[in-house]
């Protein structure tokens, strides 16, 4: 590709005008967006109208020495975006007409003004339209590999200067190009598999899963992209799932020029899927220069056990409680097929973990079986970061083993330090200690890995709010509510962080609109006739009521009512209720903690 667009000429076709200078491209006055190469293959058709360019011209015009393209699906690409900004089509061309097996050539009638030349020779800066010779480029260095298994469509083109360095990378949902639109799991499984990988090996930033996800099926651009996250290369690719047979393409695309930098296809049996796997993560770690630590040698998995585990990740990810209960079906599912597939027994334990959390099954049940399912991943292969991340929560939330919790959180990010749900998890850990600084460092980590994901930037509010910088945490949960206006986890910690900065009228407010029609005429009703106090005690005994009974102790906490509150807090303890550990930082206990009831159930969780 042009390094750089240099010429002054101004080309006019239609109702277009292309500023080969600036690269700006406008119809009628308006502008149209344009991917850069898109606009270096426009140029290049418009230097030569009415003239065939054969596919290897352009693919020199279009890549940089020292790249290695798809020649085929690169090039496909680039003309398919160009015809969508010209609103032009393949079969009726207006502009742009293919030549099968051999090129294209631009058919619409050009005119150029070359504003330099014209300026020069024409007086009073009189400038004359004329059409300006084209010529043809050479296409020297081209060298077509035919080698180890290489497409013959496949270019290597002769070494110049190396890209600028990626630091920063984000692997979009890979695109499912099997014909049963049920297997979309297996390929968001796939970038889910990708993505880990690539953050296992060190080096660049890896964007996590929950944020590239949201890109499934986007028609915003690579730059777009690029920005969101704030990354410097993307990989985007495709997946074929056909019988016993798993193909994978990937291309690697720098964010700031939009150029290819590398792209490549595996295939493999289903069994040897997680050899694929290692395959092209190694291959993109290599390309971006970050192979710093070698995965582990890819052993045969049962395909069967491979696509339900794949399965149980899909429902996993999407946050409902439904979900959670179809991947621990999954799992288990996977697990009967093959009982050693440790990350299967890795995803039953986060599911545990993250379920139990949410209440969407009990924390008895939550303690018991994520625990043993953790210890089961890790005593099969003791090298998956996750499950030692979900055995260092277990035991900061239910056991209150601290000391075992540090362990196994130091084990975690020595193996995948670019785990987001992990690091989120470790910066609760490091809240509950009082070590606040650290926590909210590391849930802005957590949120550099996985800009757009709810939960991370959720419990950056709430690291904030029990750092008790609650003007930090009104703005950061405001930001979250920016991407989900209704996320239950951000409303929460929002209500508290207002209640701390006496901003009553808005708490109540945001409990109001919160809650469901009934609920919240009741709540408004009751602040306007009775006042706070009357509300709190309200939702104390509504809490109470479904059980949640460390958040019933908040409510009597603040009006005052030690008694109660510690009393439900007791009644907490003997429960083992998980949330009793943020009696050690929660802002609403504060005046609570001296109390020698109190500093006994501190002592009985380790704190």
């Amino acid at each position: 590709m042009a390094n750089g667009v240099q010429t002054a000429r101004v080309y006019h076709f239609g109702d277009f005008t292309l500023d080969a200078r600036t690269g700006e491209l406008t119809r009628a006055g308006q502008r149209t967006p344009l991917r850069d190469q898109s606009l270096h293959l426009l140029l290049a058709l418009l230097e030569q109208p009415g003239q065939l360019l054969t596919r290897e011209e352009l693919t020199l015009r279009l890549w940089p020495a020292g790249t290695f393209v798809d020649f085929d699906r690169g090039l496909n690409k680039v003309i398919n975006h160009l015809r969508e900004a010209l609103g032009d089509s393949a079969e009726r061309p207006r502009f742009i007409e293919t030549l099968p097996r051999k090129g294209y050539r631009f058919i619409s009638p050009v005119t150029c003004v070359d504003e330099n030349a014209d300026a020069a020779a024409a007086p009073n800066g009189w400038r004359a339209r004329h059409r300006v010779p084209m010529t043809m480029m050479t296409a020297a260095g081209l060298v077509i590999a035919v080698a180890g298994g290489i497409s013959t469509t496949r270019l290597w083109l002769a070494k110049r200067a190396a890209p600028p360095p990626i630091s920063a990378l984000a692997v979009l949902p890979l695109e499912n190009l099997s014909r049963d639109p049920e297997q979309q799991y297996f390929a968001d499984g796939l970038t889910d598999a990708l993505i880990t990988d690539l953050a296992k090996m060190g080096g660049a930033r890896i964007t996590s899963r929950t944020s590239v996800i949201q890109y499934l099926g986007t028609k915003k651009t690579i730059k777009q992209i690029g920005r969101e996250l704030n990354v410097d290369a993307i990989v985007e690719g495709t997946v074929t799932h056909d019988g016993n047979r798993v193909r994978v393409t990937a291309q690697l695309i720098q964010v700031a020029t939009d150029m290819h930098l590398w792209a490549d296809a595996y295939e493999r049996e289903a069994s040897e899927i997680l050899d694929l796997q290692r395959a092209l993560s190694t291959d993109i770690a290599r390309r971006i220069n970050i192979f710093l630590r070698p995965l582990d040698r890819a052993q045969a998995v049962n395909p069967e056990a491979y696509g339900l585990y794949l399965k149980g990740r899909y429902a996993f990810h999407q946050y409902t409680s439904r979900g959670w209960q179809e991947a621990i079906e999954r799992f288990n599912q996977a697990i009967a097929k093959d009982a050693a597939f440790a990350p299967a027994h890795s995803g039953l334990a986060e599911t545990y973990l993250v379920a139990g959390t949410y209440g969407a099954i009990p924390n008895d049940e939550a303690l018991a079986r994520g625990k043993a399912a953790a210890a089961r991943a890790l005593e099969l292969d003791d090298r998956l970061a996750s499950a030692h991340y979900a055995l260092a929560t277990i035991h900061t939330w239910y056991d209150w083993d601290w000391a075992g919790a540090e362990h196994e959180f130091r084990r975690g990010l020595e193996l995948n330090p670019q785990d987001a749900l992990g690091r989120n998890w470790h910066s609760a850990y490091l809240s509950l200690l009082g070590r606040h600084d650290e926590a909210i460092a590391e849930q802005e980590r957590a949120r550099e890995l996985d800009p757009l994901s709810l939960i991370v930037n959720a419990n950056l509010t709430r690291a904030l709010y029990w750092g008790r910088r609650y003007d930090d945490a009104i703005i950061q949960a405001r930001r979250t509510l920016e991407l989900d206006p209704q996320f239950g986890p951000a409303l929460f910690w929002l209500e508290g962080a207002l209640r701390h900065k006496g901003l009553i009228d808005q708490a109540v407010a945001l409990r109001q609109s919160a809650a469901d029609p009934d609920r919240s005429q009741a709540i408004i009703q009751t602040y306007q006739r009775d006042g706070f106090p009357a509300l709190l005690r309200e939702s104390g005994e509504l809490f109470k009521k479904s059980g949640l009974l460390e958040t019933a102790a908040r409510c009597y906490a603040q009006l005052g009512d030690r008694d109660e509150a510690i009393s439900l807090l007791e009644a907490c303890a003997r429960r083992r209720c998980s949330n009793l550990v943020s009696l050690t930082v929660e802002p609403d206990f504060d005046e609570l903690r001296a109390d020698p009831r109190v500093q006994k159930l501190l002592r009985q969780i380790g704190r």
